[in-house]
């Protein structure tokens, strides 16, 4: 990445966007995590002896992702682009975008093989649609078929992706603000959306996370997401979209979420298995520390045995010498929404920023027996002081980790 120039420039949050299966927008999403929520609800009504991959399907599918000309992920990607541009008061045409996700339009590339090497496969893929030009996601790969379609849609200008395992979305927020702090002006450009779309409820994708023990138990009575739980047993998948766009300015005006900071690492340990001490996303939460204390921490959480608390210790040992933890409230919403594997850094930061416009953390009715911790972790809803701010991390595969700090610019005077 770049490194950050010396400026007085700053960045803001202007727009959000999200798509998950609990709403169709980011409202629709927070509204539904304030009531408590979760996508582990769906299953309950389902029989005993529902297929697993139906199951995870029907707990993490987003209706409007079943049936698309394309590939689900571009849809998802689409609706909460515009949901984001909308809320900044921008138009998309040659707007420059850089999009954050781990696995891109891998289901236009599985019907692609299909379609050549077994026919009949094509009726037990998880979306009946068919896209028309799946070649080209065999052509550019499925985040190149992703950047093509957004970018055609959109008619955005400059598309980059980013790829890094389940850190991908916000080490995409690290590189856009980079860029706008790093780019001469004058040539106009002032904004950058920021997008991420991850719809990988295919077969071979819920068979591999099973096989790794990573998954939730797959049945009616088992499937449900418990991060930061004694009792945890896994994540639970789901299809997601979520966008930001970023805004230069010299002066954030009262009320608008900054972007004070972001940051990215990597732990050289192992290809799967996460490094017990973590130390990358303890360095970036030493990192925010140096811009103030840190009132709400959204972890990465995924609810597995091995992840939790580690991830807690990371954060303890760097933030307790600067920073009394106790004063420090969490929240883990994938216990809600589920895992959005690359889009889940940024689905965090967008709720995030609700969280900091409407100074309300939302329950997690999940936390029935939370593990030991010196951070505040509790179910209920939590009222958030004004202006507080927000340190949202995530880490993933191959020891990649990323982390964003936001708070809301106070009222002068």
């Amino acid at each position: 990445m770049y490194p950050v120039c010396k400026t007085s420039r700053r960045i803001v949050i202007s727009g959000v966007g999200l798509v998950s299966p609990l709403g169709h927008s980011a409202p629709q999403t927070f509204k539904a995590l304030l009531a408590g929520r979760t996508i582990g609800e769906r299953v309950k009504s389902l029989t005993n002896n529902t297929d697993p991959v139906a199951l995870a399907a029907a707990a993490g599918g987003v209706s409007m992702a079943k049936h698309c000309a394309t590939d689900p992920t571009v849809d998802l990607a689409e609706w909460a682009a515009r949901e984001a541009l909308g809320d900044a008061g921008l138009t998309s045409d040659g707007l420059d975008c850089v999009i954050g996700a781990s696995k891109g339009a891998v289901q236009a590339l599985a019907t692609a093989w299909a379609k050549y090497t077994n026919p009949h496969a094509l009726r037990k893929l998880t979306h009946s649609s068919v896209p028309q030009d799946c070649e080209l996601a065999v052509a550019l790969g499925p985040h190149g078929y992703l950047a093509h379609h957004l970018r055609r849609r959109m008619r955005l200008g400059q598309v980059t992706n980013v790829v890094a395992a389940c850190a991908s979305a916000l080490a995409a927020v690290h590189q856009a603000r980079t860029t706008l702090l790093n780019h001469n002006h004058r040539s106009g450009r002032r904004s950058i959306l920021v997008v991420t779309s991850e719809a990988a409820l295919l077969p071979a994708f819920i068979a591999s996370y099973h096989r790794l023990g990573v998954l939730s138990p797959l049945t009616t009575q088992g499937f449900a997401g418990g991060p930061l739980d004694a009792h945890r047993c896994g994540f639970m998948l789901c299809e997601v979209g979520a966008a930001v766009v970023l805004e230069v300015t010299e002066q954030p005006s009262p009320g608008q979420i900054e972007l004070c900071n972001t940051a990215v690492a990597a732990d050289g340990y192992d290809l799967i298995r996460t490094s017990p001490s973590m130390e990358s996303v303890g360095q970036i939460a030493a990192r925010f520390l140096s811009d103030g204390p840190i009132d709400v921490l959204h972890p990465h959480a995924t609810g597995t045995i091995d992840h939790d608390p580690c991830e807690l210790a990371a954060y303890e040992r760097n933030m307790g010498a600067k920073h009394s933890v106790q004063a420090t409230d969490i929240y883990a919403v994938k216990g809600a929404i589920g895992h959005g594997l690359g889009s889940g850094g940024l689905v965090s930061l967008v709720i995030a920023v609700l969280c900091a416009l409407f100074n309300r953390r939302p329950p997690m009715p999940w936390l029935n027996d939370p593990i030991e911790t010196s951070f505040r972790l509790q179910p209920a809803e939590v009222s958030l002081k004004p202006y507080a701010r927000h340190a949202v991390f995530s880490a993933g595969f191959g020891g990649h980790a990323a982390g964003a700090l936001i708070c809301r610019t106070p009222n002068m005077g």
